[in-house]
């Protein structure tokens, strides 16, 4: 097991999740961004993107306003 912070809340994964594995248990909006350990993923690496204990993992989501 592996403990990460997901949002600011820690959050034990298995061994070796993906980050398309973590994000597939998560309601996402359209718009989103993932940022681990403060670098940016594009969404064509989350596959190959293995988590590994004390990862900070951010999704930040967009809105419009005026």
């Amino acid at each position: 097991m592996a403990q990460i912070t997901l949002n600011g809340n820690k959050k034990h994964i298995s061994d070796n999740t993906t980050l398309e594995a973590l994000l597939s248990d998560i309601e996402l909006p359209k718009f989103y961004v993932v940022e681990k350990n403060m670098k940016i993923i594009y969404r064509e690496n989350f596959a190959n993107e293995i988590l590994k204990d004390g990862d900070s993992v951010e999704i930040a989501t967009f809105c419009g306003g005026g």
